[in-house]
């Protein structure tokens, strides 16, 4: 009698079991239904429709669903299988991890090689320059449901950081090397207080990108509205120093276009993509498995210098690698005594000529030898 209440028992667990572990695909018709109870027919039959396909090699049940109303639904008289993909993504983003995540951070979707990037502003949650209804129709932890008022366009993407998106409108003149003068003298202790954060990555073993960025901020008139900079350690630097030209290219990779402290860091949701001053190379947050207080950036570049400068418009961290473009082919070698190109730019007039450089025992600083400006 035993034995056959045991055998009951475990029948019932492994039912239990099973349900709760369905497959993902029942996860789709979870908000088919749901949607289609709430007045989204149209969302809810598309997705009914192209439940197998869409999750047939998937095998987590997260998902999370912006679904467009009918109206939207009816101005595209037959709905390609790619852009429902891109209004699913492959994991469950809370209303909370929605609006902690920083304007222009991409997410991944179901649709390959395709994000969604955060456009919102002033506490309306924007996607892709699209409203999203903040109150959920569903979100019961692993599948989450926003409405949209209309689709999300694959093609999105924001304007490159430029003068007058990246930078205030205050004019801001520099004062005798010590400062940046606007109708007032910005001092150490106010807004603009580039020397404090160049004395804390040299404290901390940056020191050469401590001159990139000496060149790049202490000329400027005005400065970046925000900024955060991701600082290789002198040790990394080091290693690239006479192999690369291109080192323009090099600092707009470890420059985003807003400001992401230390909080913010651990706090986004994996597969979130954060845009940089290069153009196509994104910064991809992950966090180490063994340590989930490690946070890593592309190709497993660690944070090792977490919130080494904080203002209210710069945030400084120090890593322990160069985050490096793996889709380019980057690395050129560079004599010592060859010519090279110098570039000396400033908001108004852009000059190009080529100088030689000499080299007659002492270390190479590319920063005394390479004039660019970021910012442009």
């Amino acid at each position: 009698m035993a034995s056959i209440t045991t055998v009951i028992t475990l029948l019932t667990f492994s039912l239990l079991l099973a349900l709760s572990t369905s497959h993902p695909s029942s996860t789709i018709l979870d908000a088919a239904e749901i949607l289609s109870t709430s007045g989204y027919e149209a969302m809810a039959l598309n997705l009914e429709l192209a439940s197998q396909t869409l999750l047939a090699r998937r095998q987590s049940r997260s998902l999370t669903v912006f679904a467009p109303t009918n109206f939207a639904f009816n101005q595209i008289p037959q709905l390609p299988l790619s852009l429902l993909r891109y209004h699913l993504l492959p994991q469950a983003f809370s209303l909370h991890s929605l609006r902690s995540l920083p304007f222009g951070a991409n997410i991944a979707t179901l649709l390959p090689g395709h994000y969604l990037t955060v456009t919102t502003s002033n506490r309306r949650l924007s996607i892709n320059n699209v409203t999203v209804n903040p109150t959920p129709l569903l979100g019961d932890g692993y599948l989450i449901i926003f409405q949209t008022e209309s689709f999300f366009d694959p093609y999105f993407q924001l304007p490159r950081p430029s003068y007058g998106a990246c930078f205030s409108s205050r004019n801001i003149d520099s004062g005798n090397g010590r400062g940046f003068r606007s109708n007032r003298l910005i001092s150490d202790s106010s807004t603009f207080s580039f020397q404090e954060a160049s004395s804390a990555l040299r404290s901390s073993g940056c020191s050469l990108m401590a001159s990139f960025l000496d060149m790049q901020f202490l000329s400027l008139k005005e400065r970046p509205d925000q900024v955060t900079v991701f600082a290789p350690i002198d040790a990394a630097m080091v290693s690239h120093v006479g192999n690369v030209t291109g080192y323009s290219d090099i600092l707009r990779r470890h420059l985003v276009p807003c400001k992401i402290t230390w909080n913010d860091l651990i706090t986004l949701e994996e597969g979130t993509f954060i845009s940089t001053y290069q153009s196509g190379f994104t910064l991809n947050v992950t966090k180490s498995s063994a340590n989930s207080d490690l946070i890593l950036l592309n190709n497993g570049v660690p944070v090792v210098f977490p919130d080494l400068y904080n203002s209210d418009w710069l945030v400084v961290h120090g890593i322990g690698d160069i985050l490096l473009d793996t889709t380019g082919t980057e690395e050129v070698k560079v004599k010592a005594g060859e010519s090279s190109t110098t570039f000396e730019i400033d908001h108004h007039n852009h000059h190009h000529h080529e100088q030689h450089h000499h080299h007659h025992n002492r270390a190479h600083n590319p920063a005394e030898h390479y004039h660019f400006s970021v910012f442009h």
